[in-house]
């Protein structure tokens, strides 16, 4: 587990978003566009792309609340992070998981799915 500023992030979750995740088709076809998504937005893992998602995470918890999930385990509150490039224009939700609903507590950081704006 990766400690960041305000919330933790299993290791493993970067071979996902950086295109390393070959499990099965579906996987492998997400991770791969993460990857694609992410480069538009101007994260290369080759040019601190990492460092770079850390800091957007660390960002994300003070971003719009745009859904929430609770279930038995606890709730997943979904953030939006803006991204304006000259390149390209787009967005990150991050999800943002509490154990045992507990608000309080420091979210791990479970999901992402960038986004580009045409």
């Amino acid at each position: 587990m990766i400690q960041g500023n305000g919330f933790t992030i299993k290791e493993g979750k970067f071979n996902y978003f950086f295109g390393r995740v070959t499990s099965n088709p579906h996987n492998q076809q997400r991770s791969l566009q993460n990857l694609q998504d992410l480069k538009k937005l101007g994260v290369d893992e080759l040019t601190g792309g990492q460092q770079r998602l850390m800091e957007i995470f660390q960002d994300g918890l003070n971003c719009p609340e745009v859904s929430r999930k609770i279930n038995d385990y606890g709730t997943t509150i979904v953030r939006v992070v803006e991204i304006n490039r000259m390149e390209s224009k787009g967005a990150i939700k991050i999800s943002y998981f509490y154990p045992s609903s507990n608000l309080a507590a420091t979210p791990e950081v479970v999901s992402i799915i960038p986004k580009i704006y045409l």
